[in-house]
Formats: C-alpha cells, sequence, structure tokens
C-alpha cells in the first residue's frame, strides 16, 4: 500500500505540473507572435534557448543531479534533441508568421493523438478501437479549424489562402516533430532525470540554433534598447523552456507519452484566451467547434490508455 501512495502522489504531482506547463506554452504562442515582428523566426528560437540552457545549468549547479550521460546513450538523447527542438521550432515559428497564434494553437491540438498513434506504430503498442476513433475524431477537428481559416484567409485572395495553408502545414509538422520527441525521450528521463536530460538537450539545441542563426545574424543593438523583446523573450526562455521543459519531462518520467501529451490538449484553452485578450484576434465559431471537437477525440484517446 505505501508503494500505491507514493505512485498517485507521483502522478497527481505530474498532473499539477503538466497543467501548470501547458498555461505556459498556451500563452507562449502570444510571445511568439510580438517577437515575430522584430526577428526572425529561427532568431527568436536560438535567443529563447540560449536563455534556457543559462537557467537550466544555474538549476543544475543548484541541485546537482547525476550530470554523467553514457556514449552509447549520448546519440539517442541528442536526436531527440534536433527533432523536439530545433526542428519544431522551426517549423512552429515560420508557420506562426502566417497563422493568428490562436488558430496555431489549436492545431498544436492534434500532438496527442499523434503520439498515440506513432507510439502504437512504432512499438506495436495495441490501441484500442476507441482510441483509434479519438484520433479521427481529432483529426476532424483539425480539419475543421483549417478549413475555416482556409476560407477566411481565402477572402484575402489566392495568396492569403496558400500562406494559411503553408501556415497550417507547418504547424502540423511542428505537432510530429513533438511527438517524436516526446516518446524518444523516455528512455532518456528514465535512466537519467529530466534536469540532465534537458540540460544536455537544451544546450546542444542552442549550439544547433546559433550556427542556424548565423546567417541572418542577430540584432543585439535592437533587442538591448527593446524592453518588449527583452521581457518576451524571458518568458520564453526562463518559464516556457527552462522550467516548461523541465516540468514536461519530469511528468513524462512517471506517466508515459501518450497520457502526458495527452494534456497538450490544454494549450489551446490557454492560447485562443490568450490571444483573444491581449492580442485582440478573433476567433470564429467554426474555429471554436474544430477545437472542440479536437479536444473531445484527445479525451477518447486519453481514456483508452492506462500508464504506458
Amino acid at each position: 500500500m505505501p508503494d500505491m501512495s507514493e505512485d498517485s502522489r507521483s502522478r497527481t504531482v505530474s498532473v499539477i505540473a503538466l497543467v501548470l506547463t501547458t498555461t505556459m506554452w498556451g500563452l507562449s504562442f502570444i510571445s511568439t507572435k510580438v517577437l515575430l515582428r522584430h526577428l526572425a523566426p529561427i532568431q527568436v528560437a536560438f535567443l529563447r534557448h540560449a536563455i534556457a540552457s543559462v537557467a537550466t545549468w544555474i538549476a543544475v549547479a543548484v541541485a546537482r543531479p547525476r550530470i554523467r550521460v553514457s556514449l552509447r546513450d549520448l546519440p539517442a538523447m541528442l536526436a531527440a534533441a534536433i527533432v523536439g527542438i530545433p526542428i519544431y521550432y522551426y517549423f512552429e515559428n515560420t508557420g506562426l508568421l502566417y497563422l493568428s497564434a490562436a488558430t496555431a494553437s489549436m492545431i498544436t491540438a492534434s500532438t496527442p493523438a499523434m503520439t498515440a498513434a506513432i507510439e502504437s506504430i512504432l512499438y506495436r503498442k495495441r490501441l484500442p478501437a476507441a482510441g483509434w476513433v479519438g484520433i479521427l475524431v481529432s483529426a476532424t477537428g483539425v480539419a475543421l479549424v483549417v478549413q475555416s481559416g482556409a476560407a477566411q484567409a481565402a477572402a484575402a485572395g489566392a495568396a492569403g489562402r496558400s500562406h494559411f495553408l503553408l501556415g497550417a502545414g507547418m504547424l502540423l509538422a511542428s505537432a510530429f516533430a513533438w511527438s517524436l520527441y516526446t516518446i524518444f525521450n523516455r528512455p532518456n528521463v528514465t535512466s537519467y532525470g529530466a534536469l540532465t536530460t534537458n540540460a544536455y538537450q537544451i544546450t546542444f539545441a542552442t549550439i544547433v540554433l546559433y550556427v542556424a542563426s548565423l546567417r541572418n545574424g542577430i540584432p543585439w543593438g535592437e533587442i538591448a534598447s527593446s524592453p518588449d523583446i527583452l521581457l518576451n523573450l524571458g518568458y520564453l526562455g526562463i518559464f516556457c523552456s527552462a522550467a516548461g521543459y523541465l516540468l514536461y519531462l519530469s511528468a513524462l518520467r512517471s506517466l508515459g507519452p501518450t497520457l502526458v501529451s495527452a494534456f497538450i490538449n490544454l494549450v489551446p484553452v490557454f492560447g485562443v484566451a490568450g490571444s483573444a485578450l491581449i492580442l485582440g484576434e478573433r476567433v470564429t465559431l467554426v474555429q471554436l467547434m474544430g477545437g472542440a471537437i479536437v479536444i473531445l477525440g484527445i479525451f477518447a484517446v486519453g481514456r483508452t490508455q492506462g500508464d504506458s
């Protein structure tokens, strides 16, 4: 019985951590949208993770976790980092150039369904029929959000529609990348813990993003003179990346990929509300219906999954 109590407490803490994380991530679309007025997508990704790297290593210095990683495990850990950070943020930030923050957050809600499907295929993990129905329902909701947004964009002409569809495709690609990051990272956090895994991955990703950003350069003068840029970069780096990844990976260790990713459906709740209140973005009834269908599908998937 003590073990069950300990397990229950661990799961409760993980759920609280995930709610806090998805709140921060929902609002992150707003900060990213603001920063894209001043910086290129790759610059935003590099700067937020440079800040996150510093914050993460300060946490390592304070907590002093086991920091040595086996050379045998390092390639897989760094590969997950590449998929989940540079590749993910390339697609997300570029997609946000063409989409509203609210629409982007709703499309991102397809991540849990993708995670369940990919995990089922890669690891031959049996997904009940109700789970596949949930995935289909979720995909229908995403299609509704995309179709509604595309119809709105078409009012601006063919270019508006094509830009919207490009942005939607980018966000779906980012959701796929995050699904792989979640699945591939469970062995890492099981072996080395969330903080050590995060420290290695976020540092490696920052180096990759720095090299990728060299082509555009970094407008340090503009950044230093703009409180708006500094505030939003600080929020993304410290809260959304350093703290957010740590909380997410900690929960992944105890709950497993499918259940952890199911909480991503909370991101559009906070993303849509924040976008409307802060950016004044308008969300159509059809898009809200599509977002609700996505969440309904995810709950159907989540109910079929026990601890992985």
